[in-house]
């Protein structure tokens, strides 16, 4: 059975790679509407960094995929917080509004020349 001699889950391994402050501000601007979705951002991007760090890829790649994974429930931000917190099932219309996140921040990240390189699909090699 393989045995990973590294902890996934571990936040102490994340490292800070310098978000630059337009994204520390759009993080901390989902953290005011939802927290759990700031939270599960992070968890994403410390998944991510592990395992970029894990198989070896180069430092550029693990830099943009752990940013990418801070960043890739950013559309939240404009979906109504009553459909984003909504403590029961959401319905099929709530439902469809919820999916629009992915476009919207993807969109966000166009916009935004800062953003950009985390919009789509990465030139980098691992």
């Amino acid at each position: 059975m393989f045995k990973p001699d590294i902890d996934f889950y571990s936040p102490i391994n994340l490292k800070s790679y310098n978000l630059d402050q337009a994204m520390r501000y759009q993080l901390n601007m989902l953290e005011n509407l939802d927290p759990f979705t700031r939270r599960h951002s992070e968890n994403v991007a410390n998944l991510t960094c592990r395992m970029c760090e894990y198989l070896h890829a180069k430092k550029m790649f693990t830099i943009h995929a752990t940013i990418c994974a801070y960043l890739h429930d950013i559309g939240k931000l404009f979906i109504p917080p009553e459909i984003l917190n909504k403590p029961t099932m959401l319905t099929d219309a709530e439902f469809e509004i919820m999916k629009t996140h992915t476009t919207i921040g993807y969109n966000m990240c166009m916009k935004d020349l800062k953003l950009r390189p985390y919009a789509g699909r990465s030139s980098l090699s691992s």
